[in-house]
């Protein structure tokens, strides 16, 4: 069995997603970051990009998101964003 991490996205539209995630890869600054069950805890901003994640073996997830900050602590990863919007898979 996967460990499982907890994903928030929360916008200031008021647009909320939770899930129960094995991976995300977070859009930063200085690059992307991906985050597994088990990561140290971090603090980081977000620049506009693409947040993906990935909810099982196969199923994977992106959302456009807007700047703000993402939270990493206790397999809980909580994005505050300015908006998020999912995106159909191609």
């Amino acid at each position: 069995m996967e460990d499982k991490i907890k994903l928030s996205i929360v916008s200031q539209e008021g647009d909320r997603i939770d899930r129960q995630v094995s991976y995300v890869n977070i859009p930063t600054a200085f690059g992307s970051v991906g985050v597994l069950s088990g990561h140290a805890p971090m603090l980081c901003a977000v620049v506009p990009g693409v947040l993906r994640v990935r909810f099982g073996q196969e199923e994977t997830g992106r959302f456009r998101v807007g700047a703000g900050i993402a939270n990493v602590e206790h397999n809980e990863v909580t994005v505050l964003v300015a908006s998020a919007q999912a995106l159909e898979n191609e």
